[in-house]
């Protein structure tokens, strides 16, 4: 069996395969957050398509703001969890685990010390209902300028509280959350964090400061985490295939017990395997290639089988 299709155990949870499904935007998502036909199919395409491990695109904790609305995956209400259940037994009906992306608006990030723990409470209950809907498990994103990253990142963070100036300040308010997911759901819940190696920018987060992360956040509960950049300033340098593995391997040194996510085009099924095999991360998480071609998991279990390439390369964005 090639080393991408074998089957790995997080949290009692085993997944059939280390193939992970991006957080990406669908474009099915609809305004008032409820789950639509279109996003459900969207999903359960790939479930059936042979991946692993879905992470859904983002889930708001609270109302997104009427002035700016996006189309989103509701949690923030109890009235979203029949709809959620429904959609997470399809998931598992293809023999899917799915966790859902966690996150909250970037403004949060700059409130009072009260309200910013008050934040960190609704999540906590978000994950509780995504734990009742019948959910995997919960991803809690520091990227792409949500909450959690607008606190992390030295670049934003110019508070003077205990959320504040040091790193370990910084990360406090995630380890928070984290705790508290665990105090109340179990260890048998997945809660994976989405963890910003590196910002391309002068005083932005490192590889260091993500090394030193990894750390605090495997001993607080995380038993996944998903190795990324800051894409905002991800123009500014050269990407080829597996352009992040180099990262995500550095902090899987520092914390090997803990599954690590590696990501960067990685749409040919041989490098996936390779990186894989080669012990560089645990499971390879997918976004275009998955999103142009729901069976991809299939195909490349035909390419490894055979050991050849028998589609085109476009076929493997």
């Amino acid at each position: 069996m090639a080393h991408l299709f074998s089957p790995i155990t997080i949290a009692g949870r085993t997944l059939r395969n280390r193939i992970v499904m991006a957080p990406s935007t669908s474009g099915y998502a609809s305004l008032d957050g409820f789950i639509g036909d279109a996003l459900y199919e969207y999903y359960l395409a790939r479930a059936h398509g042979g991946v692993g491990l879905i992470v859904t695109e983002t889930a708001y904790i609270i109302p997104p703001d009427t002035r700016n609305t996006r189309a989103h995956i509701g949690i923030h209400s109890d009235l979203f969890i029949p709809g959620l259940s429904r959609f997470v037994k399809a998931l598992h009906g293809g023999k899917t685990t799915a966790l859902v992306l966690l996150d909250a608006p970037a403004s949060l990030a700059h409130l009072d010390t009260s309200t910013l723990q008050e934040a960190a409470e609704t999540m906590i209950r978000a994950a509780w209902r995504a734990y009742v809907a019948g959910f995997d498990g919960v991803m809690l994103s520091s990227v792409d300028g949500g909450m959690l990253h607008q606190l992390i990142s030295p670049l934003s963070n110019r508070r003077n509280d205990q959320y504040g100036g040091a790193i370990t300040n910084r990360l406090r308010l995630a380890l928070e959350i984290i705790e508290g997911i665990r105090q109340w759901l179990g260890p048998r819940f997945i809660v994976g964090f989405r963890l910003i190696a590196e910002e391309f920018v002068p005083n932005g987060l490192t590889l260091q400061d993500a090394r030193l992360m990894a750390g605090r956040l495997a001993i607080t509960g995380v038993n996944l985490l998903d190795v990324m950049t800051d894409s905002r300033n991800e123009i500014k340098i050269a990407r080829f295939p597996g352009w992040r593995i180099p990262l995500a391997s550095s902090v899987k040194r520092v914390v090997p017990d803990v599954p690590i996510i590696g990501s960067g085009l990685l749409g040919d099924p041989l490098l996936a395997n390779s990186v894989i095999q080669d012990g560089s991360v645990d499971l390879v998480m997918l976004g275009r290639s998955l999103r142009s071609n729901p069976y991809w998991a299939h195909i490349a279990r035909i390419v490894l089988e055979s050991n050849t390439t028998p589609i085109p390369v476009s076929m493997l964005p």
